[in-house]
């Protein structure tokens, strides 16, 4: 692809010249051009005929010129080839082949065309008009189908074609889900939509943004794939960071398909980074197929897409002798074979074993393109997903200590389960007038099954102490997953019409969502059991028994039933001001309706004066945009907007608040002899004394509350962009570079964050300065408010080029990102208690701005590609992919695991719990003289006191002295990773079919040498608790440093060693 901004000069016999330009449209599934035919003197043509072919599929769209001599044909196909046909009386025919369209982009296509002569028509291979690779527009990224073959993801994920674009970043959690973040924002404020359909996790439980454990739709069914940042068209909303759309293929006139075959296992994986070992055990498998073609010749077509993965994972967790990779030396077989006999002869229940099932997910997704005439045409899509994974864990009984091994009826099989339907009809209706219809159903089931069932309680038997640690069996459904479900539905329309005036075309339209969540979390609802030794367990006689539910001891009662409806209209003039500005105006308005009641909690009243039933019910937002591209030279192109967008904020947020109402639920506990029925209730189904039940069922409810704030309003973010690109020839480097330049400033408003309302207010002042509050005396009361802070600021620079040479083609795309983002640090994770205490904070009751979680500072990319026949009629296609970037930002905070510091009393406060994931933000002090230093730390002992001082001043904290630690003010090491492909094309049946072998290996630095590619960094919250303390006499007095080891909290990622896959794909 020739890199030109506005213009192309082709000389066929008589020159013409034909101005190509992309501009963003919205995250549609369809694509358009814009243009004009006219004279290079400035002539204008009225009722030129246009006719634009989609040649692998006969698709035809015809239209004409306006009076201005503008012309503009919309929903067409992504991708192509396309052949352009543009005639008229008074000028020489036109044909114009091999144009390529790119998702969420108008081509804008002045023709200049030779008045009428001797020669009839002219010829234009448009090689400049786009393919089906890869390109970048500052804020935008698009991938064609060839470049999407050239992504290395051994996970086939839209996530690693996704990092391509300069400001987007992936961060790996621990668990090996991928966090996309796009200009440095929350990764759960992004948008995926596929085929025009949010098929983002809308609720918020998945860390990689999807509704389905992975991807949810096959990578060989995408046609192409954007990304975008800022994009200023009415249509977009849906996220404050950015959106992701992908379109799926469609069927054509030839029968054309694939079947493929992925692999890669523990024999393919590194075991060794730095002086880190890892041990793998794994297999993974996956099978790809696809196949497309005509129902009726240039009428109606097909495409389906099949995909299953399967992953087959080791034991990780076992008692001694299982063969697992961690054991359990107080835990034998024998004792796991006494106490499965105890339970299933008393209880009759299995407690299962320490093996498990492949992990699996299904996808199959179905196209169906109608061409009902030339001028009305529409598409059918059918999405289905299903996917599992085992979890093993400890059984989570609260009432075990120490060494806790969970069999495998404590373990879960987390599930997800994705159908969508999707109706679109595009039609021309005049030259002028285009419609487009959309109707969406989409139902998304998450489940959270106990491997044997969750009708029974969890139960933990003491079996020995060794060395110093007691050792637990636990067995049964784990508190969490006692009742534990998740049920979606969506429901969308959308109108979309669109007008050509002269230079103007008009936008206006009306879309619809409603959204049903059934929602059931109700942990401990079976009860949890404590059995002292297996004699007891023998006997059924417990020593402790601790059991929530609602109060009518049905579980069902604490269902979170309720749902809401967005309804948003919009207007948008895009306006050809000349031939060398384009500007877009548009106004977007979305209106919040609620259904479903929160259930009114007269305590809370009370105490606080306003209801705990605040919902979004009536909330609107108002979205102005405004954008421009200008063609200030033949070379250069300067672009730019501004414009406000909302959405993007997980439904799991609204929904505590209809969950935890503090009204329908309580605890009722037992200890000491606790005599454990051996029969289910016959009332109510559960293994819990009749005492406890009806202690229960008579209880006046007063429990914790989450709420919205009465003052609660939609967060929105508004983003200004500037960008300037330039084609320009690089001496000894070559002709053609594409240089380009873009900066996005975000600005957030009516950022959500969580308090403690029964501490609203402190109640005195700490040594410096920071709040000091008294959260006890009533249940724990978290609130969502909503605060206007935190910006950001991003630059990118970026170079393109592509090379012709001997030794084969290359072409390179290379950026530098710089981020400067802050944040209020709230809204990590999906309870509204982590989103409160899941960070590092200055204080916790009162927002601040800080570094984020999510700013990557310095940001390096490099995509280079190589093609060329090695063998003669077989490429070889190799592939890279570099980034080099900054690492995890963390914090140094005081260390308050039942040590409060900003608590009245200090020690283990009313919201100790909140405290001790994250503290707070450490005041480090400048030396022994410190005013806030108390002389009487470390029980007044002058060494540990100066070891303290020793550490300050040796680390990294140095920076702070005299003053309080930066929210993420520091940096984990700088990653550097490389990942390559290669693909060999090799003989296959057919002239017309192709045969590929690939092979993807990521981090090959660490391939090369075992201490490069190396991903380390501090654990999640991100934070170094230092050291415990008090306040005392108006000073802090610290009670006990932390080893170096603890303190720095460093994780190694099992992606900082190599992986290989091996795959093969047929086409035909």
């Amino acid at each position: 692809m020739t890199n030109s901004l506005k213009q192309v000069s082709v000389a066929v016999a008589i020159a013409i010249s034909l101005g190509a330009s992309v501009n963003a449209v919205a995250n549609t599934t369809t694509s358009s051009i814009r243009g004009t035919v006219a004279t290079e003197a400035g002539e204008l043509f009225a009722n030129a005929s246009i006719k634009i072919v989609h040649t692998p599929s006969g698709t035809v769209s015809a239209t004409t010129t306006n009076e201005s001599g503008s012309f503009s044909a919309r929903s067409l196909r992504v991708g192509g080839p396309y052949s352009i046909e543009i005639s008229g009386p008074d000028f020489k025919n036109v044909t114009i082949d091999d144009v390529y369209l790119t998702l969420d982009s108008a081509l804008n296509m002045p023709v200049t065309v030779q008045a009428s002569g001797a020669i009839e028509e002219i010829l234009v291979t448009a090689s400049a008009l786009g393919d089906d690779g890869f390109r970048n527009e500052g804020l935008s990224t698009t991938l064609g189908l060839s470049a999407l073959q050239e992504v290395v993801s051994i996970d086939r994920d839209i996530t690693d074609a996704a990092q391509l674009d300069p400001f987007a970043a992936v961060n790996v959690q621990s668990s090996g889900a991928k966090e996309l973040t796009i200009a440095g924002a929350n990764n759960r404020f992004n948008s995926l939509t596929i085929d025009g359909v949010a098929l983002n996790d809308r609720f918020g439980l998945n860390a990689n943004g999807y509704p389905s454990q992975r991807s949810p739709i096959s990578y060989d069914a995408i046609e192409s794939l954007s990304i975008q940042t800022a994009p200023f068209d009415v249509e977009y909303n849906g996220f404050t960071g950015g959106t992701i759309n992908a379109v799926t293929k469609s069927g054509t006139n030839r029968f054309e398909g694939s079947v493929a075959y992925y692999s890669t296992d523990d024999s393919m994986i590194g075991d060794k980074s730095g002086d880190d070992e890892f041990d793998f055990n794994f297999e993974e498998e996956t099978f790809v197929a696809t196949l497309g073609g005509p129902i009726i010749k240039d009428k109606l077509f097909f495409f389906v897409a099949y995909d299953k993965y399967e992953e087959v994972a080791p034991l990780r967790t076992g008692p001694a002798g299982s063969g697992a990779l961690n054991t359990r030396a107080g835990i034998t077989l024998d004792d796991v074979a006494e106490v499965a006999q105890i339970v299933n002869d008393v209880w009759g229940f299995d407690i299962g074993g320490f093996s498990k099932g492949p992990a699996e997910d299904e996808k199959v997704l179905a196209n169906i393109d109608w061409n009902i005439s030339d001028n009305h045409r529409a598409k059918f899509t059918y999405i289905q997903t299903e996917g599992n994974t085992v979890i093993e864990q400890n059984g989570n009984n609260f009432l075990a200590s120490d060494v806790r091994l969970g069999a495998s009826s404590a373990w879960y099989d987390r599930s997800e389960e994705v159908e969508s339907v999707i109706g679109h009809i595009f039609s021309d209706w005049t030259d002028d007038f285009s419609t487009e219809l959309k109707i969406a159903s989409t139902t998304q089931a998450t489940g959270q099954d106990s491997l044997n069932g969750a009708e029974f309680p969890s139960m933990a038997v003491f079996l020995r102490e060794l060395d110093g640690d007691a050792n637990y069996l636990v067995f049964g459904p784990d508190r969490f997953r006692h009742g534990n479900e998740l049920d979606q539905e969506f429901f969308q329309v959308k109108f979309l019409a669109e007008y050509s005036m002269g230079n103007h075309l008009l936008k206006a339209g009306i879309e619809y969502e409603d959204v049903d969540v059934n929602n059931l979390f109700a942990q401990n609802a079976e009860g949890s059991y404590v059995f002292d030794s297996v004699a007891d367990l023998q006997n059924a006689t417990a020593s402790g028994l601790l059991y929530n539910n609602a109060i009518t001891n049905d579980e069902n009662d604490l269902r979170a039933i309720w749902g809401y409806e967005t309804t948003s209209i919009y207007i948008q003039d895009s306006w050809n001001v000349s031939a060398d500005l384009d500007v877009d105006l548009g106004l977007r308005y979305d209106r919040y309706a609620s259904n479903g009641s929160i259930r009114l909690n007269s305590n809370f009243v009370q105490r606080y004066g306003y209801a705990n039933t605040t919902d979004i019910d009536g909330l609107d937002v108002v979205l102005p945009r405004v954008s421009f591209k200008w063609y200030a030279s033949e070379n250069t192109t300067v672009r730019g907007g501004v414009g406000v967008f909302s959405g993007g904020s997980p439904g799991v947020w609204i929904s505590n608040s209809y969950s935890n109402d503090g009204v329908i639920s309580d605890s009722s506990n037992a200890f000491g002899v606790v005599s454990v029925p051996t029969s289910p209730d016959s009332a109510t189904g559960q293994y819990i004394p009749a005492d406890v039940l009806a202690a229960l069922a008579s209880e006046a409810p007063d429990g914790s509350v989450n709420a919205l704030s009465s003052d609660f309003e939609i967060p929105t973010t508004t983003k200004i962009s500037l960008g300037v690109a330039h084609e320009r020839d690089i001496p000894y480097l070559g002709n053609d570079w594409l240089l380009s330049a873009d900066v996005l400033h975000n600005t957030l408003d009516n950022a959500s964050y969580w308090y403690d309302q029964r501490c609203e207010q402190p109640v005195a002042t700490s040594p410096d300065g920071r709040g000091v509050y008294d959260c006890g005396g009533a249940p724990e009361a978290i609130v969502v408010g909503s605060y206007d802070g935190g910006t950001s600021t991003l630059f990118a620079l970026s170079a393109t080029k592509e090379w012709e040479t001997r030794f084969g083609q290359f072409d390179m795309f290379a950026s530098y990102t710089h981020a400067d983002v802050k944040d209020i640090g709230y809204g990590t994770s999906s309870t509204a208690t982590s989103n409160y205490s899941d960070f590092a904070a200055y204080d916790r009751q009162a927002p601040r701005e800080g570094i984020s979680n999510f700013q990557v500072e310095h940001l390096f990319k490099l995509r280079v590609n190589w093609r060329k026949e090695l063998i003669p009629g077989y490429e070889t296609r190799v592939s890279l992919f570099g980034t080099r970037r900054s690492g995890q930002p963390y914090s140094y905070t005081f260390s308050e695991n039942n040590n409060c510091v900003l608590d009245v009393g200090g020690g283990r406060c009313a919201r100790e719990s909140r405290n001790d994931d994250a503290g707070h933000l450490l005041y480090v002090p400048n030396g022994l003289n410190d005013p806030l230093f108390s002389p009487a730390s470390f029980g007044g002992d002058i060494a540990q006191q100066q070891a303290f001082i020793d550490y300050i001043n040796g680390s990294e904290l140095a920076q702070y002295r005299g003053g309080i630690a930066s929210r993420n003010g520091d940096n984990s090491p700088m990653t550097s990773i490389v990942d390559l492909r290669i693909q060999q094309e090799l003989p296959a049946f057919d002239g017309d079919h192709s045969f590929r072998l690939f092979l993807d290996i990521e981090n090959v630095g660490n391939l090369l040498n075992d201490d490069w590619g190396r991903i380390e960094r501090t654990r999640y919250e991100y934070e170094r608790d230092v050291v415990s303390a008090v306040i005392n006499n108006g000073q802090y007095e610290y009670l006990r440093l932390n080893s170096d080891s603890s303190i720095k909290n460093l994780q190694v990622l099992s992606q900082s060693v190599w992986q290989v896959q091996v795959g093969i794909r047929y086409d035909f």
